[in-house]
């Protein structure tokens, strides 16, 4: 059975032995040092995201991350996120004006092609990511 992102929080945060009150105090820290509310949680918002499947704001992603000492993907992975297929979705859009993109910069892993498709053109347009 998948675990949900929550209760993988909660069992983390137990497992560092940090409270709900720890993890309030050091987001406040990172909330006052970055100037915005949003990277606070407090203790009723924090049992939200374990308990009732309450997905934290991008701010407080990052709060949990440091404070749990864990790599941001690693916990938007566990709510379904996996910034290493963003490149899968790239082609989702086809704006028509050639582009450089910074999507994949951050893919931790990358396959690259043994042979070119035969279809490719140096005159055209082509997104070298599928």
């Amino acid at each position: 059975m998948e675990l949900k992102g929550g209760y993988k929080l909660r069992v983390l945060r137990e497992a560092l032995g940090c409270t709900m009150r720890d993890v309030e105090n050091a987001s406040l820290q990172i909330a006052r040092r970055l100037g915005s509310e949003e990277f606070g949680i407090p203790p009723s918002r924090l049992s939200d995201i374990e308990t009732k499947g309450v997905v934290p704001s991008v701010f407080r992603f990052y709060s949990l991350a440091a404070i749990y000492r864990r790599d941001y993907r690693e916990l938007l992975s566990w709510y379904g996120v996996d910034l290493n297929d963003i490149h899968l979705d790239v082609g989702a859009a086809h704006p028509p004006n050639s582009h450089l993109t910074k999507a994949s910069e951050s893919i931790a892993q990358i396959s690259i092609p043994v042979r070119l498709d035969p279809g490719f053109s140096l005159k055209t347009t082509t997104n070298l990511v599928e």
